[in-house]
């Protein structure tokens, strides 16, 4: 009776620590709620015919844009489109 216990007990705590991490999981945000909105700077020029780079917290990111992009300028993500930030350029920039 007790060897039953003691494996139910371990069969609970294992479920409990499943469910926990499950819902862990669940809670975190999706990248491109992140980057959605947030503000980079543009290494390269960047249009609708070529890509090109954006420093964004620190790190260079593959960009594309509809618009046209001079180095420097500051741009905004509009989403992530894999390793590719979709960004357009911030009113008054430069």
């Amino acid at each position: 009776m007790s060897a039953a216990i003691a494996a139910l007990t371990a069969l609970t705590a294992l479920f409990l620590f499943v469910i926990y991490k499950l819902f862990e999981a669940t809670k975190k945000k999706t990248s491109v709620l992140q980057f959605a909105g947030q503000t980079a700077i543009a290494i390269d020029e960047i249009s609708l015919e070529k890509d090109g780079f954006v420093l964004f917290h620190g790190e260079h990111w593959k960009a594309t844009s509809k618009n046209t992009i001079a180095p420097g300028e500051k741009v905004t993500v509009v989403s992530r489109d894999g390793l590719t930030l979709i960004v357009k350029p911030v009113k008054g920039s430069i």
